[in-house]
């Protein structure tokens, strides 16, 4: 199913970024809306990958920083775009939630926007730490005993699936092999053999889960992935 897109802003102004967007990436689904508002009665269930608020009127700054909260509150699972033209408007959408602000006069919108579709990915050895990020912007991979052929932008390895001492040099090898790949190596279930060679590997950060627990895993790899995807920009 193509990706859909929902803009709003000034008619000229959403019209001009729906033209060029859609000149460029034709196989994308763009509506637009005229007011903060109708953004959100639009973008509320009809599965839009990403909500671009456009620069408007200053006088109006707070309702579209409102319409950030609002977009957020309400459950969109989309990333929201917010351009303005002051830092000061950039700062209140972050605040607000949204999860990238730019200039439009230093940043194409059209070009925002795709940059935006891409889900960064996670590779995960371990079935039940796939369940921490279901329904996260992410692609998620599943690996076994073989360390993937293409790389993620996230590799998570569970001590527990790999009870080899001799793994782990593959995996140090691979590390060293794919730098732009962001490693964590979480100790779950191990011996004593296996627990040394996998401190060995020098693979950072590595997370002991009795000690740090799920959810600071989760967090760990969200803020990784989330690194990944504000680095396409």
């Amino acid at each position: 199913m193509a990706p859909k897109v929902v803009i709003q802003g000034e008619l000229q102004d959403r019209y001009e970024v729906q033209r060029l967007l859609l000149e460029a990436h034709p196989e994308l689904h763009v509506d637009t809306v005229g007011t903060p508002w109708e953004l959100l009665d639009r973008a509320r269930g009809d599965g839009f990958a990403v909500a671009l608020i456009l620069k408007g009127p200053i006088a109006r700054h707070q309702e579209r920083v409102q319409a950030v909260a609002s977009l957020r509150a309400n459950g969109f699972t989309g990333r929201i775009l917010y351009a303005g033209a002051f830092l000061t408007e950039k700062q209140d959408a972050l605040q607000a939630g949204a999860h990238y602000a730019f200039d439009p006069d230093v940043q194409h919108a059209e070009d925002v926007v795709w940059a935006a579709l891409y889900r960064p990915s996670v590779a995960v050895d371990h079935p039940y730490l796939r369940f921490l990020f279901v329904g996260e912007w992410l692609e998620m991979r599943e690996y076994r005993d073989v360390l993937p052929e293409t790389a993620p932008d996230v590799l998570l390895t569970s001590t527990s699936r790999h009870g080899v001492p001799e793994f782990y040099g593959a995996l140090a090898e691979y590390a060293q092999q794919h730098p732009d790949t962001r490693h964590v190596l979480v100790e779950d279930e191990a011996s004593d053999d296996v627990r040394v060679e996998a401190l060995a590997t020098g693979v950072q950060p590595y997370v002991v889960l009795r000690d740090d627990g799920l959810l600071a895993l989760a967090r760990l790899v969200g803020n990784l992935a989330q690194e990944c995807w504000l680095s396409r920009f």
